[in-house]
């Protein structure tokens, strides 16, 4: 996992997460994610939203990939 590091952005702060984390993790720009604050540490899960989308779109793909023959000879 790569080094995040923490920027300033206005009055607060950022952290620049690059795309392939995202893509690991099946999140993108304007994704919600979940602060808890742990013992010296901060965990950032995916929201309800990001949660959702992810899902939809593996079903998509799962369906996709079972129905791959039938969507060619359509095309």
């Amino acid at each position: 996992m790569p080094q995040l590091t923490i920027i300033a952005h206005g009055d607060s702060a950022a952290v620049v997460v690059p795309p392939s984390v995202l893509e690991s993790i099946g999140l993108g720009i304007g994704d919600v994610l979940e602060a808890t604050l742990g013992e010296d540490q901060l965990i950032l899960q995916p929201g309800d939203n990001a949660v959702r989308r992810r899902l939809h779109h593996d079903i998509a793909h799962d369906v996709f990939e079972q129905r791959k023959d039938a969507y060619q000879r359509l095309a």
